[in-house]
């Protein structure tokens, strides 16, 4: 089952036209990209690993939609987003594709 993170602890970010979810997390141990999927909502995000290893956000709050706009189209373009593993100037990261 995915762990609950509190919407600090993620971040929606365009890179020019590349999707970016940051997550304040330690990397998992197996970050192959094969084993990941991505669904995001507009009410939540969920980032699936392999076995128990995944993450789950809500993605609207009391601000409103936590990711910038044009985000859901980047995802859709490019079939995916890269997720960051940590805080981290080299944080490890892996393309994840959507679901």
């Amino acid at each position: 089952m995915p762990a609950m993170l509190p919407s600090e602890s993620v971040r929606f970010e365009l890179h020019g036209a590349d999707p970016v979810l940051r997550l304040a997390v330690e990397p998992p141990p197996d970050l192959r990209p094969e084993q990941w999927s991505l669904i995001s909502r507009l009410t939540l995000c969920v980032v699936d690993g392999p076995g128990e290893v995944g993450y789950l956000t809500a993605r609207f709050g009391p601000q409103g939609d936590a990711a910038p706009a044009g985000w859901d189209e980047a995802v859709d373009r490019a079939g995916g987003s890269h997720v960051v593993f940590g805080a981290g100037p080299d944080a490890p990261a892996v393309f994840v594709r959507s679901c």
